[in-house]
């Protein structure tokens, strides 16, 4: 892992003086350690980053790119002026997107990451679509082409600012978010080294859909994982890997792909059953706890996945509330099966074993 670092190359204001193509660079200022404060607006949730005034100071680069004429992309990236670890994350959106993820910035920056968000070419709720009709440019922004603006802008502000490139890039995003990992996997393999795509809603989109074309993000050393709970249909995400071994074969799937099915788990993380894994980033986390650790281990040290110990929470997303259980979470097509024996709370009482038929 890299060393965390102080910047050293360009001040955060003079970033806003860089020439991109098709972009604007509205604002860059540094947010002084726990001053920012969300916009108004946007949804709570239990496992929503809460601790924004404990961030450390970073810099705040906003930006819009039009990368037609009929493009409004909305991006922001923040970059922790004293604390960065080398590595960019980029996040996503749920549903229609329309909005910028503070929540996954925040957690992004707590951790070391620079991190990169996009309101992927409009702004409205996640389930508003009205802004697509007629509007076939913006519908292109939606499905592919924002996630990869975003990530170019984030990687020329990260050479800036820190006066290097990242060592490693990674992309972490639920459902919509899933689906922009993998559209990124499939159609752009060289803005990731890693992917972390849960519950990947794949026939989500208006002209460009997921397909199991990721032949060009395996060669050059791409590493992808995908999660879906048990409680939420996995059944299309299950087609896919299944589409993906046909073509490919066990093996070079094997290289480059873990898929996890979460027992009893809903949509991104909800169920009262052991949900929690890595999905919503913290600081300290290892590779046994949480899957975007173990992914990070995999690109950088080349030691695939192998089973991540999920917990429960009494209070969802809250590490501080107490943990109610432990359960391993095995890949696909391995399960993780009860010995017998101990508390079916304890993931020391399971093991990972082929799949009844």
């Amino acid at each position: 892992m890299a060393a965390p670092f102080a910047a050293r190359a360009a001040p955060c204001d003079g970033l806003a003086k860089l020439n991109l193509p098709n972009t604007t660079i509205t604002k860059a200022q540094i947010v002084a350690p726990g001053a920012f404060r969300l916009p108004p607006g946007g949804g709570r949730s239990a496992e929503f980053f809460k601790a924004f005034d404990r961030l450390p100071a970073f810099c705040r680069v906003q930006a819009t790119i039009a990368p037609s004429r009929d493009s409004h992309i909305e991006v922001e990236v923040w970059l922790p002026q004293s604390t960065w670890n080398g590595q960019l994350l980029g996040v996503g959106n749920g549903g229609f997107g329309g909005s910028i993820a503070y929540y996954r910035l925040g957690e992004a920056v707590q951790t070391g990451y620079a991190g990169a968000s996009t309101d992927t070419g409009h702004r409205g709720g996640a389930r508003d679509s009205q802004w697509s009709i007629g509007h076939p440019e913006k519908q292109t922004d939606f499905d592919h082409r924002a996630i990869h603006e975003m990530t170019m802008l984030a990687k020329a502000m990260i050479r800036a600012f820190y006066g290097t490139a990242p060592g490693r890039s990674y992309f972490n995003s639920c459902s919509n978010g899933g689906r922009q990992g993998l559209m990124e996997a499939q159609r752009l393999p060289d803005d990731y080294d890693g992917i972390m795509a849960g519950a990947p809603a794949l026939h989500f989109g208006f002209n460009t859909f997921v397909s199991d074309r990721l032949d060009a993000f395996r060669d050059r050393g791409g590493k992808l994982v995908i999660y879906h709970g048990s409680a939420d249909a996995p059944e299309a995400v299950l087609d896919y890997y299944r589409q993906l071994v046909s073509r490919m074969g066990q093996k070079s799937v094997d290289e480059f792909v873990r898929l996890y099915i979460v027992p009893g788990m809903g949509h991104c993380g909800s169920g009262r059953v052991p949900n929690d894994f890595g999905q919503w980033v913290r600081p300290h986390a290892d590779p046994r706890h949480s899957m975007l650790s173990a992914l990070e281990h995999w690109v950088q040290l080349g030691i695939a996945p192998t089973s991540i110990i999920a917990r429960q929470y009494r209070v969802d997303g809250d590490a501080s509330s107490g943990v109610l259980g432990t359960r391993p979470l095995c890949p696909y097509p391995e399960e993780s099966r009860w010995t017998g024996k101990g508390s079916r709370d304890d993931a020391s009482n399971y093991a990972c074993v082929g799949r009844r038929r």
